[in-house]
């Protein structure tokens, strides 16, 4: 599912080692922060589309558009991009799953982006990847073929999904959901996709998405099932080793999982024994939507320990972000990464990956004021080399959300921290938000926290702390003068993201955070209500300006 539709060469270093025991060649403090891309099949082809509605449908279109796909991320900080081959079928004439054109009649039945796929088979392209991979290693950029271990997409079209999914039932949790990993068969039916895709390509390395989609047993079946997908992870890597071998350079094994090794276990995905045991070389921890989680590096690496030691742990953020669940979710923008990447950094990530940001690198990326005028965020290419830039992240605007983790086991205790009850006559509502490291005492901060549409949310009072230090109180944001923007909830989660914080909330509270009281990592930040009717808070953001003369605008 995508959100929008609108480098530098590989480093010297390497972020992976080989074995259990190998030591991990991690950049160096002042080095550039990996960038990894993931690029979903759709996205793939939403490139070559463009480029024939443009110029026609022909091969020498097709070709140079590809090119072009990959050459676009030449310097923009981009290091590593991630193929995604597939959704319940696969972009290319594979020899053991369907492809988006294996249907009975394809003329009609395969319609929207896979239709591209089609068109490019009558071309005689029957595998795009094929060019994409290396083109990409010829441009400096690592490839890497990415799998969706499970794909939620249109599994109740036959047209867009596996024959087996479709016509086994017996096959799938709760037979009308995903397909379900305690069947043999179903293990099969991926690993073979693994073994083929090592097999065809020159990659440097595999990743196992588990977080498209992470339903992958009945819930009294997930004690058992850790067992099955940990034998399943090892063959996978027997697989890459033996791809390696045959190449003759290490060709690594990535596992994309939920955001804290707690969520992972409890899902079925024990990744830190994958790790421990030389399983996996990389573990991506990620949630399912929104972006700019508060990722437990540090965890991590601790549960890991030194048995583990070179399995590099990588940080994903999406294309947009949000506080609270089934709320509005903001667009991911510059800003937000330089937080994100301040954050992770910090905390000893060993690089950046970015899910469902596949438009075009030039792409310009679009804010708005409260009056609904649209303002320029820079190119997605900016975006990209924020993600890449480690000093800069600390230098430039930073904005860190209190975003939500949304990729969750059952039965967990984690309970996101907005939205927070505020009463008069209630102890402060209280959040802790991680910022990496602290802004120079120069710097402008200001606390944005959006308030629900409640009775008196215009004249309720208010009182913010940070560390204990009190926090000047500033004019709130305007209010939207667009009857849509002003929406208390969204209609469902297809709403478009919102562009303004004023837009987020009816009424967004603003105060001046004393540069000085800010400290590395966490942050207690206190809000205490002192007058007015019972209120909600649905949204908290800061915002670290070192270079601000004057509050930039939200």
């Amino acid at each position: 599912m995508t959100c929008f539709r609108t480098v530098l060469t590989v480093p010297a270093f390497c972020l992976v080692a080989s074995g259990a025991g190998a030591q991990s060649d991690r950049p160096a403090s002042g080095a550039p922060m990996p960038v990894l891309v993931n690029m979903a099949a759709d996205g793939v082809v939403h490139f070559v589309a463009h480029q024939f509605r443009k110029e026609g449908t022909n091969r020498a279109v097709a070709e140079a558009a590809l090119d072009r796909e990959v050459d676009q991320y030449v310097d923009t900080g981009v290091s590593h991009l991630f193929w995604n081959v597939n959704y319940q079928r696969v972009g290319y004439n594979s020899r053991i799953w369907p492809s988006y054109w294996d249907v009975p009649d394809p003329e009609t039945q395969v319609t929207e982006w896979p239709r591209t796929y089609y068109l490019l088979h009558k071309l005689g392209i029957d595998d795009v990847f094929a060019r994409l991979i290396p083109r990409s290693r010829a441009k400096g950029i690592s490839p890497w073929i990415s799998l969706r271990m499970n794909d939620h997409h249109y599994f109740n079209d036959f047209s867009r999904v596996s024959p087996l999914l479709f016509n086994h039932p017996e096959l799938r949790v709760n037979r009308n959901g995903l397909f379900n990993y305690a069947k043999p068969e179903v293990r099969d039916h991926y690993m073979k996709l693994i073994a083929e895709v090592l097999e065809r390509y020159d990659i440097d390395g595999v990743e196992l998405d588990w977080i498209r989609t992470p339903n992958n047993f009945h819930a009294h079946e997930l004690d058992a099932g850790r067992e099955v997908l940990t034998a399943f992870v090892r063959e996978a890597h027997r697989h890459t080793r033996a791809a390696a071998q045959r190449l003759g350079h290490p060709v690594k094994l990535a596992a994309r999982v939920p955001a804290t090794p707690e969520f992972a276990y409890k899902k079925g995905f024990d990744a830190v024994r994958w790790a421990r045991d030389g399983l996996v070389d990389m573990i991506v921890a990620s949630d399912f939507w929104s972006g700019c989680g508060d990722f437990p590096i540090e965890r991590w690496r601790a549960q890991i320990g030194p048995d583990g030691a070179a399995c590099t742990i990588i940080a994903c953020t999406q294309c947009t972000y949000s506080c609270v669940p089934k709320g509005f979710q903001f667009v991911h923008n510059v800003a937000s990464q330089r937080g994100f990447t301040a954050s992770m950094a910090d905390r000893g990530a060993d690089g950046i990956y970015l899910f469902n940001l596949f438009s075009a690198v030039s792409g310009i990326r679009r804010m708005r004021t409260p009056e609904g005028k649209t303002v320029e965020d820079g190119t997605l290419a900016d975006l990209f080399r924020a993600a890449a830039d480690r000093e800069g992240a600390s230098s430039g605007r930073r904005l860190h959300p209190l975003a939500l983790h949304d990729c969750l086991p059952d039965k967990t205790d984690y309970r996101p921290q907005l939205p927070a009850a505020t009463a008069a006559d209630k102890p402060a509502a209280s959040f802790r938000l991680h910022i990496g490291p602290p802004p120079a005492a120069s710097a402008s901060c200001r606390l944005f926290i959006g308030l629900y549409a409640t009775n008196g949310v215009e004249s309720a009072q208010f009182a913010a702390r940070v560390n204990g230090t009190a926090c000047k109180p500033l004019p709130g944001l305007p209010r939207p003068e667009n009857p849509e923007h002003l929406k208390p909830q969204p209609d469902n989660w297809m709403t478009p993201p919102r562009r303004n914080l004023s837009e987020l909330a009816a009424r967004v509270l603003v105060f001046d955070a004393p540069a000085a009281a800010l400290t590395r990592g966490y942050n207690a930040i206190e809000l205490a209500q002192t007058g007015g009717l019972p209120q909600t808070a649905t949204w908290l953001e800061l915002e670290i300006d070192p270079a601000a003369t004057e509050p930039a605008k939200p």
